[in-house]
Protein backbone atom coordinates (compact mmCIF):
# COMPACT_ATOMS: atom_id res chain seq x y z
CA UNK A 1 0.00 0.00 0.00
CA UNK A 2 1.45 3.46 -0.76
CA UNK A 3 2.02 6.15 1.98
CA UNK A 4 -0.34 8.45 0.66
CA UNK A 5 -3.05 5.58 1.31
CA UNK A 6 -1.45 4.73 4.55
CA UNK A 7 -1.93 8.50 5.74
CA UNK A 8 -5.41 8.53 4.29
CA UNK A 9 -6.54 5.34 6.09
CA UNK A 10 -4.33 6.72 9.23
CA UNK A 11 -6.17 10.44 9.46
CA UNK A 12 -9.56 8.56 8.43
CA UNK A 13 -9.34 6.39 11.61
CA UNK A 14 -8.35 9.31 13.74
CA UNK A 15 -11.15 11.23 12.54
CA UNK A 16 -13.22 8.75 13.26
CA UNK A 17 -12.37 7.85 16.59
CA UNK A 18 -12.75 11.80 17.17
CA UNK A 19 -16.42 12.08 15.64
CA UNK A 20 -17.40 9.36 17.59
CA UNK A 21 -15.86 10.31 21.22
CA UNK A 22 -17.31 14.02 20.45
CA UNK A 23 -21.05 13.41 19.44
CA UNK A 24 -21.74 10.30 21.80
CA UNK A 25 -21.69 10.12 26.15
CA UNK A 26 -20.80 7.28 27.29
CA UNK A 27 -23.72 7.40 30.12
CA UNK A 28 -26.41 7.38 27.16
CA UNK A 29 -24.65 4.63 25.46
CA UNK A 30 -26.26 0.82 25.51
CA UNK A 31 -24.16 -1.05 26.96
CA UNK A 32 -23.00 -3.08 23.57
CA UNK A 33 -21.77 0.59 22.49
CA UNK A 34 -19.37 1.17 24.75
CA UNK A 35 -16.88 -0.86 22.80
CA UNK A 36 -16.61 0.97 19.90
CA UNK A 37 -14.77 3.33 21.13
CA UNK A 38 -11.86 0.85 21.68
CA UNK A 39 -12.01 -0.81 18.56
CA UNK A 40 -11.59 2.11 16.59
CA UNK A 41 -9.03 3.02 18.99
CA UNK A 42 -7.27 0.16 17.87
CA UNK A 43 -7.69 0.83 14.45
CA UNK A 44 -6.27 3.88 14.30
CA UNK A 45 -3.12 2.95 16.37
CA UNK A 46 -2.58 0.09 14.11
CA UNK A 47 -3.32 2.52 11.16
CA UNK A 48 -0.76 4.62 12.82
CA UNK A 49 1.35 1.95 13.49
CA UNK A 50 1.62 0.71 9.44
CA UNK A 51 2.36 4.22 8.70
CA UNK A 52 4.78 4.96 10.71
CA UNK A 53 6.56 1.48 9.88
CA UNK A 54 6.29 1.82 6.22
CA UNK A 55 7.56 5.67 6.47
CA UNK A 56 10.56 4.15 8.28
CA UNK A 57 11.00 1.50 5.82
CA UNK A 58 10.81 3.66 2.90
CA UNK A 59 13.22 6.46 3.87
CA UNK A 60 15.63 5.78 6.71
CA UNK A 61 16.09 1.87 6.29
CA UNK A 62 15.37 -1.51 4.23
CA UNK A 63 13.21 -4.19 6.11
CA UNK A 64 9.99 -5.60 6.44
CA UNK A 65 7.31 -3.85 8.48
CA UNK A 66 6.61 -5.50 11.45
CA UNK A 67 3.10 -6.54 11.53
CA UNK A 68 2.61 -9.17 14.18
CA UNK A 69 4.40 -6.99 16.72
CA UNK A 70 2.36 -3.79 15.88
CA UNK A 71 -1.03 -6.00 16.03
CA UNK A 72 1.19 -6.91 19.96
CA UNK A 73 2.01 -3.50 20.52
CA UNK A 74 -1.34 -2.12 19.91
CA UNK A 75 -3.98 -4.82 21.21
CA UNK A 76 -1.79 -4.54 24.51
CA UNK A 77 -2.56 -0.83 24.65
CA UNK A 78 -5.82 -1.22 24.31
CA UNK A 79 -6.10 -3.71 27.12
CA UNK A 80 -4.23 -1.90 28.93
CA UNK A 81 -6.50 1.03 28.47
CA UNK A 82 -9.75 -0.83 29.07
CA UNK A 83 -8.24 -2.41 32.67
CA UNK A 84 -7.87 1.30 33.74
CA UNK A 85 -11.26 2.49 32.65
CA UNK A 86 -12.70 -0.55 34.63
CA UNK A 87 -10.60 0.88 37.90
CA UNK A 88 -9.10 -2.22 37.59
CA UNK A 89 -5.54 -1.36 36.40
CA UNK A 90 -2.46 -2.14 38.66
CA UNK A 91 1.01 -2.95 38.33
CA UNK A 92 0.03 -6.78 38.87
CA UNK A 93 -1.71 -6.05 35.69
CA UNK A 94 0.58 -4.81 33.60
CA UNK A 95 3.55 -7.22 34.55
CA UNK A 96 1.05 -10.14 33.60
CA UNK A 97 0.09 -8.59 30.11
CA UNK A 98 3.49 -7.76 29.57
CA UNK A 99 5.03 -11.24 30.23
CA UNK A 100 2.11 -12.70 28.30
CA UNK A 101 2.46 -10.78 25.42
CA UNK A 102 6.48 -11.37 25.50
CA UNK A 103 5.61 -15.30 25.69
CA UNK A 104 3.07 -15.50 23.07
CA UNK A 105 5.15 -13.33 20.77
CA UNK A 106 8.26 -15.38 21.06
CA UNK A 107 6.25 -18.40 21.13
CA UNK A 108 4.35 -17.13 17.58
CA UNK A 109 7.92 -16.42 16.44
CA UNK A 110 9.32 -19.84 16.79
CA UNK A 111 6.33 -21.74 15.58
CA UNK A 112 5.94 -22.32 11.70
CA UNK A 113 2.07 -22.71 10.77
CA UNK A 114 2.41 -23.88 7.55
CA UNK A 115 0.00 -26.21 6.03
CA UNK A 116 1.32 -29.95 5.82
CA UNK A 117 2.62 -30.43 1.96
CA UNK A 118 0.44 -33.56 0.11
Amino acid sequence: MSLKRLLLNTILAWVCLGVFLAISAPGELPVVALIVPFILLFMATYSSWNLIQQTRIRYLARGRPHKRLGLVVCACAVLLLVLQSLGQLTLRDVITVAAIVLLGYIYVGRVSFGLPKS
